[in-house]
């Protein structure tokens, strides 16, 4: 009876995992799809998308309960200092949010890459976790550019922006997010160029990032595949 119950709970704990996972998938998407051609009420929308990315990724993962209680602890500050800014818009909180944010995630990146090499079957948890953590990299990939053009208006004094968009400065995030996903997919349309020395760091970091993710995480997929496939 015992067996019964630990095996129902490990289903059930399963079927959750998935189902948080498959949120936060869906979460991305429209973040990625449908923000970005939005042209009202886009700031009200990306911070009820980054709010939804916090709480999901919180529990898309089995963590630890010490871990579960620090991202917990950690993402209700993150919400709160998105809302904060939302609410009460400058440039020094714009800045500490988008740390907290990249940070956070950036925890449940590597988190995700650790659950992937650590299990011993791929299931759609798993493919659904690969593809999350890959969409996370190209978001948090504007985040840094949005980071980046913050900060050398704060060092240099310099307002031409960050990324040169068209023949011009870009205009919000989305522009952002475009440019990020453009150089982690390598893409290079070249309609977005780098301008300022740190936008051009990340710019680097994105791509690497990106190929780097992608070489690890389909040569650790396939050799559990393979190695499934010899024990069968």
């Amino acid at each position: 009876m015992s067996l019964f119950r630990f095996n129902r709970v490990n289903y059930m704990k399963k079927n959750h995992l998935t189902r948080n996972n498959i949120i936060l998938l869906i979460c991305l998407l429209v973040m990625i799809l449908f923000f970005p051609i939005l042209s009202f009420r886009r700031v009200l929308l990306k911070n009820i998308l980054f709010t939804a990315i916090i709480i999901f990724g919180t529990f898309s993962l089995d963590f630890v309960k010490r871990t579960q209680i620090i991202l917990i602890a950690s993402g209700t500050v993150t919400i709160f200092l998105n809302w904060l800014d939302h609410f009460f818009p400058n440039h020094v909180l714009d800045l500490v949010n988008s740390f907290s944010f990249f940070c956070f995630n950036l925890f449940i990146i590597v988190f995700m890459v650790r659950h992937i090499a650590k299990s011993k079957r791929i299931n759609v948890t798993i493919i659904i976790n690969s593809i999350n953590g890959y969409l996370l990299i190209g978001i948090l990939g504007a985040v840094l550019l949005a980071m980046a053009e913050i900060l050398q208006k704060f060092l240099y004094h310099l307002d031409t922006g960050a990324i040169n968009f068209a023949g011009g400065p870009a205009q919000g995030f989305h522009d952002f997010l475009y440019f990020s996903f453009v150089t982690l997919t390598t893409l290079g349309y070249g309609d977005v160029t780098p301008v300022s020395a740190f936008a051009k760091s990340v710019a680097l970091i994105i791509a690497v990032t990106g190929q780097l993710y992608l070489t690890i995480l389909i040569a650790m997929l396939v050799g559990k595949f393979l190695s499934r496939t010899e024990t069968d």
